[in-house]
């Protein structure tokens, strides 16, 4: 297994984009949608969903950051050292404060405005494009071998 994952790193970065594009871009936005979901409901939810991706995205990462440090590439991995610092931002930046936001509304508490969100989505798009970016790289590699 360790030595597929080695020549086939890119699935993990591919299984990521997938999970990334389905819950970011396709759950949460639909979820709200739904008349039966009020905000409480859905804030609820999502923090439930978005803890857990990126409990797996800091897996994923982890293995594949080890899997390029044993190939030897992690110096000139300047897309993996970007994906890197996002997920550093997102989980000890931006999740503990929209976390904080939503048990607030969770709570019905007043919440002041903020563009934590919106920078959590951006991170998300610049996120997907890196994790397509690198997968295109392996896969380019792979097939020139």
């Amino acid at each position: 297994m360790w030595n597929f994952l080695k020549v086939h790193k890119y699935l993990i970065l591919l299984i990521w984009v997938g999970m990334v594009l389905a819950i970011s871009f396709m759950e949460a936005p639909l979820k709200f949608q739904s008349e039966l979901v009020d905000t409480r409901v859905g804030v609820s939810i999502g923090r439930i969903v978005f803890t857990a991706l990126n409990r797996v995205e800091v897996v994923l990462l982890t293995i594949y950051t080890i899997l390029t440090v044993v190939s030897g590439n992690f110096k000139k991995s300047y897309l993996l050292h970007i994906l890197i610092g996002i997920i550093l931002i997102q989980t000890f930046l931006l999740l503990p404060f929209l976390d904080d936001r939503a048990l607030q509304i969770i709570q019905q508490q007043p919440v002041e405005d903020s563009i934590l969100h919106i920078n959590y989505v951006l991170l998300e798009i610049i996120k997907v494009v890196v994790l397509l970016w690198i997968s295109i790289y392996e896969i380019k590699k792979r097939t020139n071998h």
